[in-house]
């Protein structure tokens, strides 16, 4: 098994801020669960904030990087325009929940725009992972996996 920072294989990198990814999902989860349940709000909208901050950094940066290096060697054989589409509705949420929690009433406006994100977000990672990464390696190959990794760095 290859290393996470196997540089032969992009895709390894692009996993890897899918865990990071994910972990920030868990604690939007947990935190928009306890507004939910009624509790003090300012530890969780704190929270929010932080994860918003992680969301319109790595995670956007991952998704421009996923669109300039990679999409553009797979689009012949994989469908990449549903996660560009994605992409695109997770900035829109994205912008939805930063808007909500300047609001007044923000405990109660962000818990669902919080958890659109995370259903979003863990099922367009899980099919990235599952299906439009192995379809990925077996259609560029090494030669291709270079290309992509070169564009990255690029």
């Amino acid at each position: 098994m290859k290393p996470k920072t196997d540089v032969a294989d992009p895709l390894l990198r692009f996993e890897a801020e899918h865990d990071e990814a994910l972990a920030a999902l868990l604690r939007l989860e947990t935190a928009a669960s306890a507004l939910r349940a009624g509790e003090a709000p300012g530890v969780h909208l704190d929270t929010m904030t932080e994860v918003l901050g992680s969301l319109t950094g790595a995670v956007r940066k991952h998704n421009e990087n996923e669109e300039k290096a990679l999409f553009p060697f797979i689009g012949d054989v994989s469908p990449v325009n549903l996660f560009v589409a994605e992409h695109n509705e997770l900035r829109s949420l994205e912008q939805q929940l930063g808007e909500a929690l300047q609001a007044p009433d923000a405990a109660d406006r962000v818990p669902p725009i919080a958890l659109s994100i995370v259903d979003l977000l863990r099922s367009h990672i899980d099919r990235e992972n599952h299906v439009l990464f192995p379809i990925a390696r077996e259609a560029l190959g090494i030669d291709g996996l270079a290309k992509v990794a070169q564009r990255l760095n690029e």
